[in-house]
C-alpha cells in the first residue's frame, strides 16, 4: 500500500533488543520507531496492541522447483506458504528443471519469480562438477551462494566429487559467497540402505537407521578440512546431529569460515513422530532421536547455530504415499515453510525460554548477513525494508495440512498444537497476508523483487 503505515502499540523485537514501539513505514521502508507516532496524517493504522513486531522471516533454505513443469509448487503457492508462515524473503535452492547451473538458468529464474513471486527472493547457483567458468558467470548473474550435494538421490542432481569440491571453495575463497553443502558420506549412507534392503526393514526408522549421525559427522569434517585449507566460506545446510556441530564450534573457534543452519524438523520432531509420519517424515538427513534433539539446542544458544530453515520440498500427497507399504519408496523431503516461524517462535518462548531476540537472529538477522541483504532485510531499524510479521502470542491452534496455503496439503506437523500465530505479513510495507479467523492473501503475483548480495548496501 502507497503512504504513510502506522504499526500502533507493538512489542517490538530486533535481533537486540525488546521495546514496546510504533512502527512508522514510508515508501517500503521503515522511518521510525517511536515511543508515540502520530497517525493524523497515516493512509493506514494497523492495530498490534499485545501482539509482537519482528522483522520477516529469511528463509534460506527452499525448493520451490521454478522452473516447475509438473507443477509441483513453484513460486507462487510456495510463497503463498511463506506469507502465511510470517516469511518475507526465501533464499531458493538451485533443483529446478532444468536445474539451476548455468547463468542462463538464473537470469530464466528471476524472471519467473519477479512474475510469479509474492515474498523477495535471491537464489543459490548449483555446483555439480561443471567448469568453474560457469560458477563465476552465476555469480555475475546475481546468486548469492553456491551449493552442492555430497550425497544425492536425485539423478538431475550429481553429486560432487571431493575434487571438484576442493576447487569450488578455492574459487570462493577471495569473495564472502558461502558454498553450502548437504553432508553426507554417501558410501556410508548407500551401504546403510543396502544393508537394511536386503535384511527386509523397510519401516520408518529403517531410514533412521541409513543415516546414523556419523553419516553427517564425517561429512561435515570433510568439508571443515576443505575449507580451512582454501579459505573458502562453508555453509552446512540442515545441520542435524550433535558430532557434527562439535566439529562445526572447534572449526570456528580455530577461525575457520563456517556457518551452521538447522531445521524445525530437527528442533521440534524426533524419531517418534517418524514412526508417527511414515513417509512423510522421510528427509534426508533423517529426524533424528530425543537426545540428539536435545543436543541441537544446546549448540543453538551458545552461537554454534546461525540459522533455522525449512528446507521446504513440495512433494505430492500422491508421490509420498508409495512410502507407506515400504519407507525407501517415499521420495526425500517435507513441506514446511508455513510452519516453520510460528512452531519455533513457540519452541523458542513457551517451551525453551529464549528471548524474542533469539529468534529473530536465527530466523531473519543472521541469513540477512550471510546471503548479502544486511541492514536492508533481517532488522528493523529506520532505513530497513519494511518487511514485517505480527504475532498473535496467545493463540494456540492445531496444526491440519489442510490449512496449508502452499500447494500440497500435508505437514509434518500434522495435529501438532502451536500457541502463537501470524496475523500479519508485510512485505516492504505491503500486506500480503492476514489472518482474521481464515487465511486471507491481500498480496498479488509478482510483488516479489529479486535480491543480490549487494542489496544490503542500499539501507
Amino acid at each position: 500500500m502507497a503512504g504513510k503505515i502506522v504499526i500502533k502499540g507493538g512489542l517490538v523485537a530486533t535481533e537486540s533488543d525488546l521495546f514496546r514501539a510504533d512502527v512508522v513505514i514510508e515508501n517500503e521502508r521503515v522511518i521510525a520507531l517511536t515511543s508515540d507516532a502520530s497517525d493524523a496524517d497515516a493512509d493506514e493504522v494497523i492495530d498490534a496492541t499485545d501482539h509482537l513486531v519482528v522483522p520477516g522471516g529469511i528463509d534460506a533454505h527452499t525448493h520451490f522447483t521454478e522452473p516447475d513443469p509438473k507443477e509441483i509448487e513453484g513460486f507462487y503457492y510456495g510463497s503463498m506458504g511463506a506469507v502465511a508462515g510470517g516469511i518475507t524473503t526465501v533464499v531458493e535452492m538451485p533443483q529446478a528443471t532444468p536445474n539451476s547451473s548455468e547463468a542462463e538458468h538464473i537470469v530464466e529464474k528471476i524472471r519467473l519469480g519477479e512474475e510469479r513471486s509474492l515474498v523477495d527472493f535471491a537464489l543459490w547457483g548449483a555446483a555439480i562438477n561443471q567448469d568453474l567458468e560457469s560458477i563465476e558467470e552465476m555469480i555475475d548473474a546475481g546468486i548469492v551462494a553456491v551449493k552442492a550435494f555430497m550425497a544425492s538421490s536425485d539423478p538431475k542432481f550429481q553429486r560432487i566429487t571431493d575434487a571438484s569440491m576442493y576447487d569450488v571453495f578455492a574459487l570462493l575463497a577471495d569473495t564472502d559467497i558461502p558454498f553450502g553443502i548437504h553432508a553426507e558420506n554417501n558410501d556410508l549412507l548407500q551401504d546403510g540402505i543396502q544393508t537394511l534392503q536386503e535384511l527386509g526393514e523397510n519401516d520408518p526408522l529403517a531410514h533412521a537407521d541409513s543415516r546414523p549421525p556419523i553419516v553427517e559427522a564425517e561429512a561435515i569434517n570433510r568439508v571443515v578440512f576443505f575449507a580451512e585449507e582454501t579459505g573458502g566460506r562453508a555453509y552446512i545446510c540442515h545441520t542435524s546431529t550433535i558430532s557434527g556441530l562439535e566439529i562445526v564450534r572447534n572449526a570456528k573457534e580455530r577461525g575457520v569460515r563456517i556457518e551452521a543452519e538447522t531445521c524445525p524438523q530437527y528442533l521440534a520432531l524426533d524419531t517418534d513422530d517418524l514412526v508417527r509420519l511414515g513417509p512423510y517424515g522421510r528427509c534426508a538427513p533423517a529426524i533424528r532421536d530425543r537426545d540428539e534433539v536435545e543436543g541441537l539446542w544446546t549448540y543453538l544458544q551458545d552461537g554454534t547455530m546461525d540459522t533455522i530453515a525449512s528446507d521446504h520440498c513440495g512433494y505430492t500427497i500422491e508421490e509420498k504415499e508409495p512410502g507407506k507399504e515400504n519407507i525407501w519408496n517415499a521420495p526425500l523431503g517435507l513441506s514446511g515453510i508455513q510452519t516453520m516461524l510460528p512452531a519455533m517462535l513457540d519452541e523458542f518462548l513457551n517451551k525453551r525460554d529464549l528471548d524474542p531476540s533469539d529468534f529473530v537472529r536465527m530466523t531473519s538477522t543472521n541469513p540477512a548477513k550471510i546471503f548479502g541483504s544486511y541492514p536492508r532485510k533481517g532488522t528493523l531499524r529506520p532505513g530497513s525494508d519494511a518487511d514485517i510479521a505480527i504475532y498473535d502470542l496467545n493463540a494456540p491452534w492445531t496444526v491440519r495440512g489442510t490449512d496449508m496455503l502452499h500447494k500440497n496439503k500435508w505437514t509434518p506437523f500434522e495435529g501438532k498444537q502451536i500457541n502463537v500465530r501470524v496475523v500479519r505479513t508485510m512485505v516492504r510495507g505491503t500486506t500480503m497476508y492476514e489472518f482474521n479467523g481464515e487465511h486471507v492473501v491481500r498480496g498479488e503475483a509478482g510483488h516479489g523483487r529479486f535480491i543480490n548480495r549487494e542489496y544490503g548496501e542500499g539501507a
